[in-house]
């Protein structure tokens, strides 16, 4: 959930002990998103496991998760 607090935007997560706060539009719906984002992320590398498919776009994908989870 986004709201606007003063020249802030305030961003909730679901689970309402999270939050942050910015100042750019762009930024606050990007954080928004993230956790759904990182589901789609996990969940492409997921099926590319599956499928024994390897190549750029898949080790950018990990990157990325990794990114968001603090583990790079």
């Amino acid at each position: 959930m986004i709201t606007k607090h003063d020249d802030a935007f305030v961003i909730i997560s679901d689970h309402a002990t999270h939050y942050a706060t910015t100042y750019d539009p762009s930024a606050a719906r990007l954080i928004a998103a993230a956790p759904e984002l990182l589901q789609v992320a996990e969940d492409y590398v997921l099926l590319c496991q599956l499928h024994g498919l390897e190549g750029a776009v898949l080790d950018s994908a990990r990157s990325a998760i990794a990114k968001a989870k603090g583990e790079a």
